[in-house]
């Protein structure tokens, strides 16, 4: 019986591997920042404290809360 050993697959973080990946925050016209979802994601939570404001990774991120959130003008800020 003959018996391979596969080798496992190295995970590969894009996130980190990408030389033009930036963080960035997400603020609407208020100058608030965007701090999360809720209502199953139909609602767009934002804060007066900077510190609250959750990091995203990726522009179509961006685009998708932008879709959610029609009322008023969102900004990325980088970070």
């Amino acid at each position: 019986m003959l018996i391979s050993k596969t080798k496992k697959k190295e995970r590969v973080d894009f996130v980190k591997d990408d030389p033009e990946y930036k963080p960035f925050i997400v603020m609407n016209e208020y100058l608030q920042v965007w701090t999360g979802l809720k209502d199953g994601g139909l609602t767009l939570t934002f804060s007066d404290n900077f510190d609250d404001a959750k990091p995203l990774n990726f522009h179509t991120q961006f685009l998708s809360l932008k879709r959610v959130y029609k009322l008023t003008k969102l900004e990325q800020i980088y970070l």
